[in-house]
């Protein structure tokens, strides 16, 4: 039975009913960080955006079995038994996010080119680097942060804190985390990238299309619909089995034949693939990609079907793609040299085209395909065909990666400062009135 898509009230109720997607994370919350300072002057936030904020309905589902019978009732249970009425929901997306900062951070810690060179010729060589903790750690903090994910949205509903700010802020987090996990996939499954750069950019950028295509189908109908099989529940369970095969059996287990080897000898399958040999991680950048493709596929002829002129909205994301193949294709060095900057250049680009449209979605607003923010990108992208990797391209990068990270900080700091404003809420604090709601 199709699961029956929610409907909610006035902004105060809309979460209520849940964001993971059906745990809308929606939430009313503060801290003087966000201290909405701007002498109720706003810049991103128009007077017909605030007013189209405070009326917005959030719809969704998520057909998902393993959140429905397992996820969404440890959620609810942790939420019901060990978190306070007083911690604001945005309070719990954030523990979640900084847990995968640390996994993140360790990774980088010890491998910062993104790949593991094995100078040792001992065999126990990858018994001792990189330790195997922070693969277990990994591991860990994405299933911490994949429960967390889901309580905030159960704690809005349970102290009736629910906003339109939530979904931005828990959106953000998500966005900026789909980067941390692919770094993360690449380097425990020692996919070094100057070998097997396409399987990276189709890691990087496969769960980059699907969490946009999903944002972006949420913005031309209105409702976020999740497959059986989706990126929130099944895909990190996923991610965090993966990181746990390579705690125990280390990372050069991906890069073994052995599971293809078993598959390729039973019936026609040994004579069809007599002469092909796929690794293990290879097996898994095909799943990743074939799943990425269906569901692009599926959901583009749904909603372009439905909403006229909504393909234009897919611009921005595959520009972003497209200049990184490009780029890649001619000369991996230009990326490779500096691997964590591109990396971050890719998060940066990708969190302000998406949370752009997503703020768009719950204001009403139009959203500008044509990004300025990627005009550097098609600039770099042309000069690498042109003149290839000359002239400091790489300094270019960082300078542009700099550059659109701190524009991106003060951009978010003043939205959300916008939203706590005109909803008259703090940002991690669901106890102190809002000045603006005493005066």
């Amino acid at each position: 039975m199709v699961p029956k898509i929610r409907q909610e009230g006035d902004w105060s109720e809309s979460v209520a009913k849940g964001m993971h997607p059906s745990d809308a994370k929606t939430t009313t919350t503060s801290t003087s960080f966000f201290s909405t300072n701007h002498n109720g002057k706003y810049y991103y936030l128009t007077e017909d955006a605030r007013k189209n904020l405070k009326t917005y309905n959030y719809r969704g589902v998520d057909m998902s079995l393993l959140y429905k019978y397992i996820l969404s009732p440890l959620a609810a249970f942790l939420v019901n038994t060990i978190i306070p009425r007083s911690m604001a929901p945005n309070t719990i997306t954030s523990i979640g996010f900084f847990l995968m900062i640390s996994s993140y951070v360790a990774y980088w810690w010890y491998i910062p080119s993104l790949e593991l060179t094995n100078n040792d010729e001992r065999e126990d060589y990858d018994q001792f680097f990189p330790p195997r903790w922070i693969f277990l750690w990994n591991g860990l903090s994405i299933l911490i942060y994949q429960t967390l994910d889901n309580m905030d949205g159960k704690q809005a509903r349970r102290t009736g804190s629910s906003s339109p700010l939530g979904l931005i802020f828990d959106h953000g987090c998500d966005a900026i985390n789909s980067i941390f996990g692919s770094a993360n996939v690449i380097i425990g499954m020692n996919l070094n990238p100057s070998e097997n750069f396409l399987s990276v950019w189709l890691l990087v950028f496969g769960p980059f299309l699907l969490f946009y295509i999903a944002t972006w189908e949420h913005y031309f109908t209105g409702e976020l619909n999740m497959p059986i099989v989706n990126g929130p529940s099944e895909g990190l369970l996923g991610t965090a089995l993966l990181s746990f095969v390579s705690y125990k059996l280390g990372s050069q287990y991906w890069q073994q034949t052995d599971v293809f080897d078993s598959i390729s000898s039973f019936g026609l399958w040994s004579n069809i693939m007599e002469d092909v040999s796929l690794r293990n991680c290879d097996l898994i950048v095909i799943a990743v990609s074939t799943g990425v493709f269906q569901e692009t596929i599926m959901k583009t002829l749904t909603v372009t079907q439905k909403c006229k002129g909504s393909a234009a909205g897919l611009i921005p994301m595959f520009v972003l793609a497209f200049c990184y193949y490009i780029i890649g294709y001619i000369d991996p060095n230009i990326w490779l040299t500096i691997p964590r900057t591109s990396l971050h250049l890719s998060m940066v680009l990708f969190v302000e085209m998406s949370t752009e449209l997503m703020l768009a979605h719950v204001t009403s607003q139009p959203f500008l395909p044509w990004r300025w923010q990627l005009s550097p990108l098609i600039g770099i992208t042309c000069w690498a065909v042109v003149f290839g990797n000359n002239y400091g391209l790489t300094n270019v990068i960082v300078i542009y990666t700099w550059v659109i990270a701190a524009y991106l900080v003060m951009k978010f700091h003043r939205i959300i400062s916008e939203m706590c404003g005109a909803l008259e809420i703090w940002c991690f604090d669901i106890v102190t009135p809002h000045y603006s709601a005493r005066n």
